[in-house]
């Protein structure tokens, strides 16, 4: 209902439209024509009818602009207008507003009473419980100093008799103690003599039989180095022997000759070392073999080069020889020719037949 009162007012209220251009042409024509037969000497009611045009054609544009703004209001914030409507909300927070302050005031102010009442009766009651816990503390420190004065009277007297009787154990345990280390005393000097007395025994064995040892060391090393001694001139003396022996023997058998010479003074080396020496490590054996096998393959090696230079070197003396022959061949035959060339031609024809 409110809202179509409201657009009745608003229409009421509205300005009527006023005549469209058209019309006011063919009006302003007519009143030109009628005009035309007024004199030209009325200028300045001219004048105040433009005037009046312009105004009103300002009021109607003034009052289209209003009623659209109006339908636009109404279309976009309802019935109701903004600054209303800022206004009502304005005053429904005030209101919450105040409502809510007198309310905490209230609860303040009451609460404010209560905690004066219980501050109050909270001292109260500290105030009693301090001096009740100050009569019993009086009574339990006299209590205590009673009990104190006691227990150090019993104390005293337990510590004397406990000192009495600690002072004659320390008695006998210090005479027992001196009786012990007297008998300990003995006792390890008696120990101290066997021990220096069984080392120093021990010792004297020990030097008998290094000296025993050292002797037969020497012994065996003079015999040791008299059988190596008589080993190498043995075997300087056999090979002296074979050499003198095979001189005008063949290469093979000089080769055949030096590998079992080589192999039996290797044995002999080997066996001689055994004797002397049983308890080596296998390292120095391994060693040695190998040292002796690379010395062998050298040998070996420059052996089968010398057997190489002298393969060489005798075919080369018979590549000479035959040189030479040829040589000697060709000069005979050249002699021969020479000698046959002075003779007549039958004897040349009996040669070449020959």
């Amino acid at each position: 209902m409110e809202r179509k009162v409201e657009s009745r007012s608003f229409r009421d209220g509205a300005v009527k439209k006023p005549y469209s251009p058209k019309i006011l042409s063919k009006k302003s024509s007519t009143f030109f024509g009628i005009r035309s037969e007024i004199p030209r000497s009325s200028h300045l009611l001219q004048c105040h009818a433009r005037t009046q045009r312009g105004r009103l054609r300002e009021l109607r544009i003034r009052c289209v602009a209003r009623k659209f703004l109006y339908l636009w209001i109404r279309k976009t914030f309802g019935r109701v207008f903004p600054s209303k409507a800022r206004f009502y909300y304005k005053q429904r927070i005030l209101r919450k507003v105040f409502e809510e302050w007198k309310e905490e005031w209230w609860v303040f102010h009451r609460e404010w009473k209560l905690c004066v009442r219980a501050d109050c009766h909270y001292r109260y009651y500290l105030y009693n419980l301090m001096f009740q816990t100050w009569k019993t503390y009086v009574h339990q420190q006299q209590d205590m100093r009673n009990k104190y004065i006691r227990a150090q009277d019993h104390d005293a007297k337990q510590k004397m008799r406990q000192a009495w009787k600690s002072w004659l154990i320390y008695v006998v345990f210090r005479r027992t103690k001196l009786q012990m280390q007297t008998t300990a005393l003995e006792f390890r000097q008696r120990s101290i003599l066997w021990v220096w007395w069984s080392e120093w025994r021990r010792q004297l064995g020990q030097i008998r039989v290094g000296h025993i040892l050292f002797a037969s060391a020497v012994k065996h090393r003079a015999l040791s180095l008299q059988l190596q001694a008589w080993s190498r001139w043995q075997e300087q003396l056999l090979r002296v022997q074979r050499e003198r022996q095979n001189v005008v023997s063949a290469v093979k058998h000089y080769q055949h000759w030096q590998k079992w010479r080589s192999l039996k003074a290797w044995l002999e080396y080997l066996q001689v070392r055994r004797i002397k020496r049983r308890r080596n490590e296998m390292a120095e054996r391994l060693h040695r073999v190998t040292v002796l096998q690379t010395h062998f393959c050298d040998w070996q090696w420059a052996w089968q080069r010398r057997e190489s230079l002298h393969a060489h070197h005798a075919q080369v003396e018979m590549l000479a020889r035959r040189m030479v022959l040829r040589q000697v061949f060709t000069h005979w035959k050249h002699c021969i020719l020479f000698s046959l060339s002075a003779l007549p031609q039958p004897g040349q024809h009996e040669l070449s037949s020959l």
